[in-house]
């Protein structure tokens, strides 16, 4: 905890770049006519867990092969079912597949990350879209977990992941999520944001403690500064997104800065997107990790069981949906 946050820091991966689809740039072993390979995956799942990181996320744009397919929406949730059937996220970190509500009932979606949630041992979440009108789509939701046994596994409930993109969706977050993803630049911008967030979970009778507000960064590590810099100007050259913010350097110097983020009370963490794969993931195990344990900001050992939100007991939301239908 830094002198002005009150939550741990929360170090978080984004692997969707992993996927079938992904810029050969981002990815250097893409391929045409590929397929994920799982045993893969639970490498840089492994390696996410040696780095002590606490929540992965698969983005939307993640493909479990690059031909097309109408169903091919649904490969985050696929991979995540996928990785928690054989075993490779039970007492490990959360995983937070993005699917987009609109493509079917969102009853139906939040039983299926019920199940994803059973299967990973009580380590599933999802990231779900959020609007100025998803409060009563997240309560639903809520209320589907509440009676859900599968969603109660391990006295856990999933994780309600969402990325605001504007203020006022950075309200309906603070009501409704557990985390919330920030896609901004400066120091500034993002304690204006997590002061709104947290203000706006207050209101809705939570505890603000209980919402993590985390920044996505694009992280580029080298062995001196000019080379990650040189990488980092190279990749958005070839189309990195220009709305994230972007951290290169050395392991010591990215540690540095994501300390500063860290005790500006800015952020309560970092959800990394690696700017090359696997460069970058091996980097964030083997160096950024360690840096940022050596400057007291990481403390996780890449166990969700802290980021996860407590269930109300399975017994006690059968009850209170039995006494609303009273």
């Amino acid at each position: 905890m830094s002198a002005t946050t009150s939550t741990r820091f929360t170090l978080g991966l984004d692997l969707t770049t992993l996927g079938a689809k992904a810029s050969v740039q981002r990815r250097a072993t893409a391929r045409t006519g590929e397929k994920v390979s799982l045993t893969d995956v639970a490498e840089y799942l492994d390696l996410a867990r040696e780095a002590g990181v606490e929540l992965v996320t698969v983005g939307e744009s993640f493909r479990l092969e690059d031909t097309s397919r109408q169903d091919a929406w649904l490969d985050p949730a696929v991979l995540a079912s996928r990785l928690g059937a054989e075993g490779h996220l039970t007492d490990g970190p959360a995983i937070a597949p993005a699917l987009p509500a609109g493509f079917i009932d969102p009853v139906r979606l939040a039983r299926a990350v019920a199940g994803i949630h059973a299967r990973t041992g009580g380590n599933g979440g999802w990231q779900v879209p959020i609007s100025t009108t998803a409060g009563g789509v997240h309560e639903e939701i809520r209320r589907v977990w509440a009676a859900n046994r599968d969603a109660n596994t391990g006295g856990r409930r999933p994780l309600l992941v969402t990325a605001p993109t504007d203020r006022a969706t950075a309200v309906v977050a603070g009501r409704h999520s557990d985390v919330v993803r920030l896609r901004v630049s400066t120091i500034a911008e993002a304690r204006e944001w997590r002061t709104a967030i947290r203000t706006a979970a207050t209101q809705a009778g939570r505890n603000p403690d209980d919402v993590r507000v985390v920044v996505d960064a694009i992280t580029v590590i080298g062995d001196d500064a000019a080379s990650a810099l040189f990488r980092a100007d190279l990749l958005r050259d070839l189309g990195a997104q220009a709305d994230t913010l972007t951290i290169a350097g050395t392991a010591r110097g990215v540690a540095e800065e994501l300390q500063a983020w860290y005790a500006s009370g800015a952020v309560d963490g970092v959800v990394i997107l690696p700017g090359s794969v696997p460069t970058d993931v091996v980097a964030l195990a083997t160096q950024l990790a360690p840096e940022l344990r050596s400057l007291g900001v990481l403390e996780g050992d890449g166990v969700a069981e802290d980021l996860l939100p407590a269930s109300a007991g399975l017994d006690a939301a059968l009850d209170a949906a039995l006494a609303d239908w009273k």
